[in-house]
């Protein structure tokens, strides 16, 4: 298995988030439109991977934050934990090795560039031209993914690993080469959120803890204001419009993304994914 550890970071002096912890927020319950709506939910929020697979965890996700005050991160650290559970993961162990980092700082620019020269390989194998292009984009959340190819059953298949870059590769056995799809899964492998502390301004802690959690589960990006209810939405739209909280489509895509066959291409995936949605959006707590 690839040695799986977060490269140490040099961080830029942080700034602590600006809301005040509150209660947990009332539940949001939503009634599911039909498969088109769903189609268009999910087309619209898991990553285009080009006939490849979606990527997701197959390890409990543990996560480190910087930037926050200890208050805030127990309350956020808590909020992430109770998505990951609905995805279907088990909690980290106590001094568990973190493969999942939220920083928050004020200067996200800055502390992109600060990495890039000074710990390059926590974004191998990208080009620094490449992360910047992904990672330039001005948007309040910014997140960096790295996922593996691995077999299906978890195995590891031919890696080599330089200077914190993984590159696999799959050999499958003669007359197999039309089965690759299951042959293969995408794990996520580490993941980074960089907040931007000058869009959060007003917003719930646990709101932002909510979207987070769905950038870290499974490589997402935001929705669309106004398509569906969803916390991916939470910078998109207007405030008083926006869901604070995960929403039942958003528990429901967790659920299906973790539940559907990993082994499969993505297309089929969020075919089914789109599929089951439309069958248990607001039925299920």
């Amino acid at each position: 298995m690839p040695h799986r550890r977060f490269l140490p970071l040099l961080l830029l002096p942080l700034l602590a988030l600006p809301v005040t912890a509150q209660d947990v927020l009332p539940e949001i319950v939503v009634q599911a439109p039909g498969e088109a709506a769903s189609q268009a939910f999910v087309g619209d929020v898991l990553d285009s991977t080009h006939g490849k697979q979606l990527a997701r965890w197959h390890q409990p996700l543990c996560v480190t934050l910087r930037g926050f005050t200890p208050d805030q991160e127990d309350r956020f650290t808590k909020r992430l934990q109770e998505a990951a559970s609905i995805a279907g993961l088990h909690p980290p162990k106590a001094g568990c090795r973190p493969n999942a980092i939220v920083l928050l700082t004020n200067a996200p620019d800055l502390l992109i560039d600060r990495m890039l020269a000074q710990h390059p390989g926590i974004f191998a194998p990208a080009k620094p031209s490449e992360v910047r292009r992904k990672l330039a984009d001005g948007g309040v959340a910014r997140v960096w993914s790295v996922a593996l190819t691995m077999g299906a059953d978890g195995s590891t298949p031919d890696a080599a690993t330089k200077g914190g870059a993984t590159i696999t590769s799959v050999k499958i056995a003669p007359g197999n080469a039309t089965r690759l799809a299951s042959a293969t899964r995408a794990d996520l492998f580490r993941a980074m959120v960089i907040l931007d502390v000058k869009g959060l301004a007003g917003l719930p802690l646990d709101a932002v803890a909510d979207h987070v959690a769905m950038r870290l589960l499974g490589q997402m990006g935001e929705a669309e204001g106004g398509r569906l209810p969803s916390i991916l939405s939470l910078f998109q739209t207007d405030a008083g419009t926006r869901p604070l909280a995960l929403t039942d489509w958003d528990r429901a895509l967790l659920r299906e993304l973790y539940t559907a066959p990993a082994g499969t291409t993505a297309d089929r995936q969020r075919r089914q994914i789109a599929r089951r949605l439309t069958e248990t959006a607001g039925s299920e707590p």
